[in-house]
């Protein structure tokens, strides 16, 4: 399974999983479910740390980021930028949605670690679930 289908999976409310795997994988589809990212990502609450706001930074987080595992480049989930669905040196991906306003997702760790923005830049929130 790919970084998305992967991420979907073990991150989003089991109720949400098929239709946004479903959109994901539609070229169609795909623009409408990333505008969600904006706002209404339904992730599993319990999987989720918000990132305080002196750590939301491309540095910052590519460092706390690493501490967690990542390696050095990342899958992009992003609408209206052509970032969207590449993979991307981590430090590059972190700097390009920081500064832009759309809400993303990068994916580091397959089903194990991603870093959503959403929208409004109030925080950032680490998506970690852990090995068995």
């Amino acid at each position: 399974m790919d970084h998305e289908g992967l991420f979907v999976k073990a991150f989003l409310r089991s109720e949400k999983q098929a239709r946004w795997a479903q959109f994901l994988a539609s070229a169609k589809r795909r623009r409408e479910i990333l505008d969600r990212l904006n706002h209404d990502l339904p992730y599993q609450a319990a999987l989720a740390t918000v990132i305080p706001s002196h750590q939301d930074f491309p540095v910052e987080l590519e460092r706390l980021l690493r501490a967690k595992g990542a390696g050095p480049t990342c899958h992009v989930m992003v609408a209206g930028l052509k970032l969207d669905g590449r993979e991307l040196p981590l430090a590059e991906a972190l700097q390009a949605i920081c500064l832009q306003g759309s809400g993303a997702v990068l994916s580091c760790l397959p089903g194990r670690l991603a870093y959503y923005r959403p929208e409004s830049p109030d925080a950032g929130i680490l998506l970690e679930r852990l090995p068995h």
